[in-house]
């Protein structure tokens, strides 16, 4: 995939449009033509149709009809390139989109977030910007130009060299310009995702830095980034800004010279007055092209640099991609549903998150894994969820390696509660039912589970009340019960809670869990820092440095494993 992967279905009309305004083109290069000829044969004493009306008239027409037939093809021009450049560009963004559900989350945190956001919004208009103008212009500003030249020694050789001079200067100026921007360009556009990055992470992290009192830091690096991006596109401007008025007087000097060759040499009728008109038009038509391909050379330059930027977007592989099992097999309640055989995981340093786990989860059994801080708990939950795959070892699903199996299929057995609650603009229903159609009922019995009934029925509008985007509008507990509702109601196989109620007080956990527990053949794996969370599962597994330290059963934990009961007493006794 490519970044203009999308225009190849277009390729009939991006290469209509240009033949259409080369048929644009020749009408304004035959206009001057037919010009000089009412000027010197009709209206000139000593023309040929000298007081010939009928004459004048008909080269008139001629005029009006090749200006109208003209305007036509430029309409139809505009009209296919803005049609097919808005459909390329939106193709374009669902490419880069769908690409970002391919990478793992390590794989986006690696690239950045805000730089691939910048591709779908900046980058991608860059690009349907560059679609318009290849369409429109690139045939029209060259073609207009040699053109010109041609028909400028057609009507007068010395006229001829004096407008190839001209606009040799002119396309030097212009080739400095294009040989110099691209690159700074690209350095351009570090600059802005730099500038959003330090953005986002000021909103995201708002709280810790007024916790730390560094709101004068994180200002004074944004003031930094943002006049770095300032001085830099101020002198790339800058450059651009010199092709306007080096063309404009090139050219100009040029109207002079045939002006004044016009003059030196009209007692010899070197050079007829309807010649001299013309030869003005052909240069003013030149101008004009050449400011236009100004404009397409600027276009050019951010759309050849935000191209490579989202192809080496799109060409980053997933490291995480389908396996070739079309159909998972079935297995029985108490069967080894999830197993990690020797499973570790290193992110290239040479400490491992993982070292060597083992562990099993049966189907329908309720599985409680804890840890402290930087145990490995989260790295554990991504494997069971493939985000990534083990470094070494091999993580079984159903019997057989994860990896062979489909994604969709996989993950669509999977409910997650992430401890980072993720909300999207719209209505509590829109969230929680993510897409799919469920009835009232279904709903209110997985908020009655999720402890979430009461509170979303009192608020105005019930399930149709608003959700600010990321939920900024409900508290913490309100969020992580709307959470384990949305996960309840997908009613799917596996139900995994990542610290999905440390905003309850142990009450509200208790309850939650208890009604968790009541729905038949759920298999359940909570990961929590709290003990009472998970002491009632079936099995608990205790993390520590990346390594299992114990599993067993409650009971056990507390006379086996001394890691456990010190995190039990400890929070028991701050109860």
């Amino acid at each position: 995939m490519k970044a203009l992967t999308p225009l190849r279905k277009y390729r009939f009309r991006v290469f209509l449009a240009p033949a259409l305004k080369a048929v644009e083109c020749i009408c304004e290069l035959v206009i001057p033509f037919i010009v000089r000829a009412i000027i010197d044969e009709g209206l000139n004493p000593n023309g040929t149709h000298a007081g010939d009306a009928g004459f004048v008239l008909v080269l008139c027409a001629a005029v009006f009809g090749l200006s109208v037939f003209g305007f036509a093809c430029t309409m139809v021009t505009q009209y296919v390139a803005s049609s097919v450049s808005t459909r390329f560009s939106e193709e374009l963004r669902m490419n880069i989109y769908a690409h970002i559900g391919e990478l793992s989350p390590y794989q986006l945190e690696e690239y950045g977030k805000s730089k691939a956001l910048n591709l779908m919004t900046s980058s991608s208009s860059s690009l349907q910007s560059g679609v318009q103008m290849f369409m429109r212009l690139l045939v029209r500003a060259p073609f207009l130009v040699v053109g010109s030249i041609i028909a400028a020694f057609i009507v007068n050789v010395y006229a001829g060299w004096v407008v190839l001079g001209a606009l040799a200067l002119c396309a030097l100026v212009i080739g400095i310009v294009v040989k110099v921007t691209p690159k700074r360009y690209t350095s351009l556009m570090n600059e802005l995702d730099a500038i959003s990055r330090l953005g986002d992470d000021l909103i995201t992290g708002s709280r810790v830095v007024r916790a730390f009192n560094k709101q004068e830091d994180a200002q004074r690096e944004f003031e930094d980034e943002s006049e770095n991006y300032r001085g830099r596109a101020l002198r790339l401007s800058r450059i651009n800004a010199f092709i306007n008025p080096l063309t404009f007087g090139f050219v100009n000097l040029a109207v002079i010279l045939v002006l004044y060759l016009g003059s030196f040499a009209y007692e010899n009728t070197l050079i007829s007055v309807g010649s001299i008109v013309a030869l003005v038009s052909f240069l003013t038509q030149s101008l004009n092209a050449l400011i236009q391909f100004t404009r397409l050379v600027t276009s050019f330059s951010k759309a050849l640099a935000d191209k490579k930027r989202i192809d080496g977007f799109l060409a980053i592989e997933p490291s995480i991609v389908d396996g070739p099992l079309q159909e998972e097999p079935l297995i029985e309640p108490g069967e080894d549903l999830f197993s990690l055989k020797d499973a570790s995981v290193s992110f290239g340093g040479e400490n491992y998150a993982l070292d060597r786990v083992n562990l099993s989860i049966s189907r329908g059994s309720r599985v409680g894994i804890i840890g402290g801080t930087g145990s490995g708990k989260s790295t554990l939950l991504s494997l069971l969820c493939r985000f990534l795959d083990p470094t070494s070892g091999v993580v079984e699903y159903r019997g057989h390696d994860m990896r062979e199996s489909r994604l969709e299929n996989f993950r669509g057995s999977i409910a997650l509660v992430s401890q980072k609650p993720q909300f999207f603009q719209g209505t509590i229903r829109e969230n929680l039912s993510m897409g799919q159609v469920y009835s009232d009922e279904a709903i209110d019995e997985a908020l009655r589970d999720a402890l979430a009934y009461e509170f979303v029925h009192g608020k105005e509008g019930g399930l149709d009340a608003i959700v600010e985007e990321g939920g900024t509008n409900y508290s913490g507990g309100q969020k992580q019960r709307l959470l384990i509702a949305r996960a309840l109601l997908s009613q799917r196989e596996v139900l995994i809670l990542d610290d999905a109620t440390s905003a309850l007080d142990y009450k509200s956990d208790m309850l939650v869990r208890r009604n968790i527990s009541r729905r038949e053949g759920l298999t359940t794996v909570l990961v929590s820092q709290r003990a009472t969370s998970v002491k009632d599962c079936d099995r608990i597994y205790v993390l520590d440095q990346g390594r299992i330290v114990g599993e067993g059963k409650h009971e056990e934990l507390l006379k086996d494993c001394p890691i456990y009961a010190e995190i039990y007493e400890a929070q028991v006794k701050t109860r």
